[in-house]
């Protein structure tokens, strides 16, 4: 378990106000919101990498920054989900993803950081050192590790432990869904477009014409097409699938929009409604590598690009892979007359020490076997 001490200069470092509330004052009362995350994040122009690959204009949204302990795209979305875990008065989390999940390791930290502890029901994945890391990291902040073998036990593993839970204590624990991708988590990424806006109209960066972000379940890119379609901008949100089809599609992407749209429009009527159909998705398929967690060729490539030209840190689960999508696009479309903003959703805080201080042996036993098999190699990745 964490010690207190890790966590206690992080409780406030939630700063600056919330766009969607400024801009939708109506929408405060109905949507608590637990400030935890560092925004507006920056964006950063990257020339050098924007000639090299034939781009009228490149920016990076910074959503690494999001904090400073763990950052990445899960903060925006946890900062409204925690919020409702504790108006239900929830003290534990369950919530599910593959053995490395970011996910999972945001929630088990930002509900440590809350007063709730969280139940991890994990599957298998391709193993590398990141997920070794999330592992050891999981359950060094509490995390009670679950493994089903298959995603089709998943809900029979969280059932067990959401009865286990209300047995325990009292009250019924918090289920947040995969990615965080429930309508009220998407909300944060509707905000996100909003604080862009702010950021366009401070002359930071041109308006975009295409934004690009990995699609793991959906909700950050879902947020950003309603948010920019609500702030009047015309830019156009370009997701790119890094998991299995179940997760990433159209109709998921175009649920969890037009439910967004509508729950903030029932919130305060001047928030404009827009209903998302699948045909209005833009969702790039040819990225993902076929199975979930599975470098591929054009994926490390894009990692090289962006450390080499920018000295930004991605990885070849999902980010990689969406700006594999970006380059693929430029190739085949052309975005030479574009101004582009690839929206970075990786945490860049390095924890690497404190899992090296770990000793997976204290995991449950049956998560050992994913320190004792072979890692993926990222030289040799799918094609």
């Amino acid at each position: 378990m964490p010690l207190r001490g890790e966590f206690m200069s992080k409780k406030s470092e939630g700063t600056g106000g919330y766009p969607l509330f400024r801009e939708f004052p109506g929408l405060e009362k109905g949507l608590p919101r637990i400030p935890f995350g560092v925004f507006p994040t920056p964006v950063e122009e990257v020339p050098s990498l924007a000639r090299t690959l034939g781009i009228g204009c490149l920016f990076v949204k910074r959503d690494d920054l999001t904090h400073s302990t763990y950052g990445g795209n899960k903060v925006r979305k946890l900062e409204l989900l925690l919020a409702e875990a504790k108006r239900r008065k929830a003290r534990k989390l369950i919530t599910f993803g593959g053995i490395g999940s970011n996910h999972a390791l945001a929630t088990t930290i930002h509900g440590a950081m809350n007063g709730m502890t969280t139940v991890s029901c994990l599957v298998p994945q391709p193993v590398t050192k990141d997920v070794k890391k999330n592992l050891l990291l999981g359950h060094h902040y509490g995390a009670e590790l679950v493994l089903a073998d298959r995603e089709m036990d998943l809900p029979v593993k969280a059932m067990g432990k959401y009865v286990d839970g209300l047995m325990k204590d009292g009250k019924a624990p918090y289920v947040v869904p995969p990615g965080g991708s429930s309508v009220l988590g998407a909300l944060g990424y509707v905000n996100a477009a909003f604080e862009l806006k702010e950021q366009v109209a401070a002359g930071l960066l041109p308006e975009p014409d295409r934004i690009f972000v990995a699609v793991g379940t959906c909700g950050t890119a879902a947020g950003l097409a309603v948010g920019c379609a609500a702030a009047g901008m015309k830019t156009r949100v370009t997701g790119v699938k890094v998991t299995e089809w179940l997760f990433g599609n159209p109709v998921n992407f175009a649920g969890l929009a037009s439910q967004a749209s509508l729950k903030l429009h029932s919130l305060d009527h001047r928030f404009p409604l827009n209903l998302v159909t699948p045909f209005d998705v833009n969702l790039l398929t040819d990225y993902f590598g076929g199975e979930y967690g599975k470098f591929t060729r054009e994926g490390m490539e894009a990692v090289e690009l962006m450390r080499e030209h920018a000295g930004i840190r991605l990885e070849g689960v999902y980010t990689g892979k969406a700006f594999a999508g970006l380059i693929g696009t430029q190739e085949k479309e052309g975005l030479a007359d574009s101004t582009v903003l690839f929206w970075n959703t990786f945490n860049s805080a390095d924890l690497s020490d404190l899992a090296a201080r770990q000793d997976y042996h204290e995991l449950p036993p049956e998560f050992h076997r994913f320190f004792e098999e072979p890692e993926q190699d990222a030289e040799a990745p799918v094609e």
